[in-house]
This record gives structure tokens, C-alpha cells and sequence, in this order.
């Protein structure tokens, strides 16, 4: 009899826990088949990707990730925090699967890695100068002058380039990561004549550290910003590409943008 009684009771909470339990199962089965795409990103560049008074990972960068795994359910998203430099070193040893930092095509990366077709913002880059500084006007100026670029980036590219072309007539100084308060202070005291950069970084620094910089001549490099991939991840860059094309179409990029960035930057300028 007690036998019996501890059975039925038991069925009784096996059915019980089952029914409370099914929708659980249910969402863990889920997140069970999703698969897990680690995104090399940074945490230095504000406010694109950086570290907020609470330590987290924000900016544009992240909430766009954000908006994207949303529309991509079949993965789980994992953020590593990496040194720009090294993003794509990683990608290269497959230590994450793409890469998340506004990085911009050009000929050399397009030889080694996987653009996507859908960019998320513009990076249209001009020289930029000490407030006072009215010798430079164009690249041609910055004959046997200092210009400051980031390591690895779009800028570097750009002035290489155009050193090859000329002689290497413009000396080339190297940085890791952004630091705008430094690189201002070095505009100022002449320990370099000229920086690359977005017009709405400038505008940005300009607001937080006073009116100490401005942008010089035309445009040095029309371009944009994408996500970044492995050869071959067809269906990978295909499926974020997609859901970048639904964000730009709801109007998510544009909010983003302007609520982030100030702006609409997700069309050229």
C-alpha cells in the first residue's frame, strides 16, 4: 500500500515537474543548439566599443552586435575584449570567428579576409590639425612633416599608400589604441603635424577637450565600415549580412546612430 501511495505521489510530482519543467527543457534545448560565435572587438575606442563606469562592455559597436544576434537566434554571441591590432590575428589563428571594430576595406585586408556586403556606418577619413595650424591643406603639405596613425588600421594603409606613391615623403609615427588627449597634446606642442580621422571624432574631442583641432582639405579616403571574416565563412558573413539589411530596412542603424553617435552615420557623409 505505501509502496503504491509513494508511486502515484511520485508520478504525480514526475508529471508536475515535467509540466513546470517542459518550457525550461524547452528554452534550454534552444540555447542548446545554438551555436557560439566568438567576435573579436575592442574596449578602448569610445564610443564605438569601451568600458562604461560600471566596467561593462558598451557603445555602438556592442549594441549593434546586440540588435543583430536578435535577428539571429541560431547563435550565441561571446565578446572578446582584444587589442585592435590583434583582432585580426585571431581571426587568422581562429581564435574568434569575426571581427567587430569599424574596420574599413581596402585591397590588402580584402586579400586575406571576408567582407561583409552590408556596412553598419561611413569612416570617411580627413587630416586633421592643431587649431592654430594653417600650413597644411592636403597630403601634399605633409611632405617632410610627422603624421600620427594607428597600427594596423585604414589610416595606416592610406598614408602607406600614398608614401609608396611619393617617396615615402611623409614621416609615419605608429600608435596602439586611441587615446584623443594625447594625440591632441602632440598636435599642439608640434611633436607631430597631422592625424587622420572621422569628422564626427573630431567634433566629439573638440566638445570634450575644448575647441583644440580641426579638419584640413578634402577628404583623404571615401569608405565605410563592415564585419570582418574568415575565408570561406560564406554562410556566416551571408546571415550577418541579412540581418544587417533588416536593421538598416526597421530603421534600428539609424537609431542607433544617431542615439550613440549624435547622427545619422550609417550612409556616406
Amino acid at each position: 500500500m505505501t509502496g503504491i501511495i509513494i508511486r502515484k505521489i511520485v508520478t504525480s510530482l514526475l508529471v508536475a515537474i515535467t509540466l513546470i519543467a517542459l518550457p525550461v527543457l524547452q528554452a534550454g534545448a534552444e540555447a542548446a543548439t545554438s551555436k557560439t560565435i566568438v567576435i573579436g572587438t575592442g574596449n578602448g575606442y569610445k564610443p564605438y566599443c569601451y568600458l562604461d563606469e560600471k566596467g561593462d562592455l558598451a557603445g555602438y559597436e556592442v549594441e549593434v552586435l546586440k540588435a543583430v544576434n536578435k535577428k539571429l537566434p541560431q547563435y550565441k554571441f561571446e565578446l572578446n575584449q582584444l587589442e585592435f591590432k590583434n583582432i585580426l590575428l585571431s581571426l587568422e589563428s581562429r581564435k574568434v570567428d569575426l571581427g567587430a571594430h569599424q574596420f574599413e576595406k581596402n585591397d590588402d585586408r580584402a586579400a586575406k579576409y571576408l567582407f561583409g556586403d552590408e556596412s553598419y556606418t561611413n569612416y570617411i577619413l580627413h587630416i586633421v590639425v592643431a587649431k592654430g595650424r594653417t600650413d597644411i591643406k592636403s597630403l601634399k603639405d605633409l611632405h617632410g612633416k610627422t603624421i600620427q596613425v594607428g597600427a594596423g588600421t585604414n589610416s595606416a594603409y592610406v598614408i602607406n599608400s600614398y608614401n609608396k606613391k611619393n617617396n615615402n615623403a611623409v614621416k609615419v609615427i605608429y600608435t596602439n589604441g586611441t587615446d584623443p588627449a594625447t594625440t591632441i597634446k602632440k598636435l599642439e606642442d608640434g611633436s607631430i603635424d597631422a592625424t587622420f580621422s572621422i569628422k564626427r571624432n573630431v567634433e566629439s574631442w573638440n566638445k570634450t577637450f575644448g575647441d583644440r583641432i580641426k579638419i584640413v582639405g578634402g577628404p583623404v579616403s571615401f569608405s565605410n565600415t563592415y564585419y570582418i571574416f574568415r575565408k570561406g565563412d560564406t554562410a556566416l558573413k551571408a546571415d550577418f549580412d541579412r540581418a544587417l539589411a533588416q536593421l538598416r530596412k526597421d530603421g534600428t542603424l539609424k537609431k542607433l546612430s544617431q542615439q550613440i553617435l549624435g547622427g545619422d552615420y550609417t550612409v556616406n557623409e
